[in-house]
């Protein structure tokens, strides 16, 4: 199954004061972005769940300090690192976890981005709630940001937010272009996505909170990936290091058109 619109990140404004910094010898790390994803396979055997832990680091670049390396550790004490020289390939079976983990490394600007992306996990145990521990290391130090994945103020986790997947059309029978396709939101929601392709032809969208349909459009005939996110998310600052946290679920399912 495509995932690509797992990818999708719509920042929600939320300070969230509730996150622990740890003493460092130098602050290299600028901005956090940390998702996990609860994909749902709508298989014809039923309904199949994995996890996805995506983290996006960036990190101060210039001739006094440069970065050799990203090490992400989850509340369940799971590690993943990426290198500086990560080209960020996929398909890469990671050996002690039996997962894909996909590792990158890219300069923007005066800037570093760091990619970890840990694929198709059957139980989000190995990521969890609570707080990473997300750390750089530029060879004579290292500076490191505690993060509470969390509802803030609380000890409460962030909801995945309910996804039933397409009211309309029944996507296990052959449809019939024009298709519209709808579904039910959640009043958790803040960001709908759809994404949909077939053989090199894609159409995809982001919707406000209360849409509940996408279409008519016409579509090729084919089998397509039919995929319907829903996300929440919150924003904050700590230690002078922003971030952004989600939870999404992801209906994921193929369906012929004609």
């Amino acid at each position: 199954m495509l995932k690509q619109i797992k990818l999708w990140t719509v920042l929600l404004v939320f300070l969230m004061p509730v996150c622990s910094g740890v003493k460092k010898d130098v602050s290299v790390i600028t901005a956090i972005d940390l998702g996990t994803t609860n994909t749902k396979l709508d298989h014809e055997g039923g309904i199949i769940d994995e996890y996805d832990l995506s983290v996006s680091v960036r990190t101060k670049e210039d001739a006094g300090v440069q970065v050799q390396s990203l090490t992400v550790t989850t509340p369940s004490g799971a590690s993943f690192t990426a290198e500086r020289d990560d080209k960020a390939a996929i398909d890469q079976k990671d050996p002690e976890y039996g997962i894909e983990v996909i590792r990158g490394f890219e300069k923007d600007g005066n800037e570093g981005v760091w990619m970890l992306a840990a694929i198709a996990n059957k139980k989000y145990e190995l990521f969890g709630d609570g707080l990473y521990n997300i750390t750089a290391d530029y060879g004579n130090g290292k500076d490191q940001v505690k993060l509470w994945y969390g509802e803030p103020g609380s000890d409460d986790p962030l909801p995945f937010p309910q996804n039933k997947g397409f009211t309309e059309p029944d996507v296990s029978k052959t449809m019939t272009s024009p298709v519209t396709f709808t579904w039910e939101t959640d009043p958790i929601a803040q960001n709908i996505s759809v994404y949909f392709a077939s053989e090199g032809k894609e159409r995809s969208d982001s919707f406000p909170t209360t849409t509940t349909s996408f279409g008519p459009f016409d579509y090729a005939s084919g089998l397509w990936e039919l995929e319907l996110a829903i996300f929440v998310e919150r924003k904050g600052v700590v230690d002078g290091v922003s971030f952004t946290i989600s939870k999404g679920t992801v209906y994921s399912a193929e369906g012929m058109i004609n």
